[in-house]
């Protein structure tokens, strides 16, 4: 556990490392305090550190570079997954794709044509590629589904975006 608590540590700083200014850093980290309290409270309206606007700032606004973060989160994740094998053995690797919808309620301009409705759920449905190695399942890439009779984003990139 102390293990995998020092790597979850190295993992944090990282990533805080790679927000461009201070006020960015400080409203990532007082995101990572309410996931991490695991107090079923994730939601910037709970955040004693930071107001709700500042921590939807940064989550919609803020200009900071998502390919950096996901490039750290996948050499972190695959270090992790080398350093479990046992010697000698390669790790057993199951692939996964799951849509998945975030249900949407009213009016997103920006959204417009990427909300939908699929199996009776209206919202944003994301394809999501998981790599399951062990007890781990690790959100790999993702790409938006955009619904039947429509182009699929098959652009050859890997960066999540």
């Amino acid at each position: 556990m102390e293990i995998i608590l020092a790597h979850a540590h190295n993992l944090m700083y990282t990533i805080l490392a790679l927000m461009p200014t201070r006020y960015q850093r400080d409203n990532l980290e007082a995101m990572l305090g309410l996931f991490l309290a695991a107090d079923g409270k994730p939601l910037p309206h709970y955040s004693k550190a930071k107001s709700e606007s500042a921590l939807s700032r940064f989550l919609n606004i803020s200009n900071w570079s998502t390919r950096k973060l996901i490039y750290h989160l996948r050499q972190q994740a695959l270090e992790q997954i080398n350093s479990h094998c046992p010697l000698g053995r390669k790790a057993f690797l199951q692939v996964i794709i799951d849509l998945t919808t975030l249900e949407k309620c009213g009016k997103f301009k920006g959204l417009n044509n990427l909300i939908s409705v699929y199996n009776g759920r209206r919202g944003f449905h994301i394809v999501i590629l998981y790599l399951v190695v062990g007890k781990w399942r690790i959100p790999w890439n993702f790409r938006v589904w955009r619904g039947k009779g429509t182009q699929s984003c098959s652009d050859g990139t890997t960066n999540g975006t």
